[in-house]
């Protein structure tokens, strides 16, 4: 393996999240390895991104274009200083749907300012993954099941670019975002992968990507507890104020899974009284005290919750 950076991109729903995480993860057991959720704390792209001007008027664009390409390098910086592979979500092609359509930039300025990301990140032969489903309207009437009304909204009554006439138009709008990150993805010279994730085998995709990066992928076994135990609703004893925190058994999945602000957020036991939220970095490391089960909230999320302890009540 020859990169130090993985981009996996792609339109929300399509899995980026899950697969990005998954990737590190396999890439963590060759190499010294980190992951990037979008919303992760200050994460060095997502984080002000493309605030140095107004989007709408072309000089702008190129405050936005200078201060950007900054960032991207450094980025760059950072993963070399670090000596250690980065896999990161979003934060490249998603930027069109964010970005760009609402900018003065035409398609050729697009297509440029993505080259020059290229450009100033060619040190780490970066591996660029791009996520795609040809019927993203399911995909995303799946993901609003598990998301929520406001998610729901978020995606489709946003003020933007797109003349808002029904839902419909709205769902045909973001299979046009789609097309639009295909085209600039297909135009990109570097190292590059594209995969249809519709059926959802996440450690299918995770295993194709892993080769083409030039690794060997090592299944990693479910590890074994009582995951009974962990059920009931617990209370935030610090600065979350009133926060519950409510984990529940999915008898189909046969999984834990938390009701917090999407109504279904799965778990996986990661060890002794550890358990992280699949498609967040985060964990909860639990303990008993006093005959109380509680838990700490550990992770790398842009939230107030970092830290917080939770008691069952």
């Amino acid at each position: 393996m020859n990169t130090n950076l993985i981009i996996i991109d792609g339109h929300s729903s399509v899995g980026k999240t899950s697969i990005s995480k998954l990737v590190a993860k396999q890439v963590s057991l060759a190499h010294d390895a980190y992951w990037l959720h979008e919303e992760c704390e200050n994460h060095p792209i997502r984080h002000n991104e493309f605030s140095f001007g107004e989007l709408g008027t072309a000089a702008g664009m190129e405050r936005n274009r200078t201060g950007m390409l900054k960032k991207w390098g450094a980025f760059r910086d950072s993963i070399t200083a670090s000596g250690k592979v980065c896999v990161t979500e979003g934060c490249f092609l998603h930027a069109y749907d964010r970005y760009f359509i609402h900018s003065a930039w035409d398609e050729n300025d697009i297509v440029a300012y993505c080259s020059q990301v290229l450009d100033v990140i060619d040190a780490l032969n970066p591996v660029i993954v791009f996520l795609h489903r040809p019927d993203l309207r399911k995909s995303l009437e799946k993901a609003f099941i598990a998301r929520g009304q406001w998610w729901r909204d978020l995606m489709l009554r946003r003020d933007d670019a797109h003349v808002y006439v029904n839902e419909n138009s709205m769902f045909d709008a973001i299979e046009f975002e789609q097309t639009k990150m295909m085209a600039i993805f297909d135009q990109l010279p570097c190292s590059k992968i594209k995969m249809d994730t519709t059926d959802e085998q996440w450690a299918q995709y995770v295993q194709e990507i892993i080769a083409f990066i030039g690794l060997k992928y090592k299944k990693e076994e479910p590890y074994a507890c009582n995951l009974q135990q962990y059920i009931g609703t617990y209370q935030c004893q610090g600065g979350g104020g009133d926060a519950e925190w409510v984990i529940d058994y999915d008898e189909t999945k046969q999984c834990l899974y938390t009701t917090l602000f999407w109504p279904y957020m799965p778990m996986r036991c990661m060890g002794d009284n550890v358990f992280e939220l699949i498609s967040f970095p985060v964990e909860l490391h639990f303990q008993k005290d006093l005959d109380r089960l509680q838990f700490r909230v550990h992770g790398n999320y842009d939230w107030d919750l970092n830290d917080q302890l939770f008691v069952k009540v």
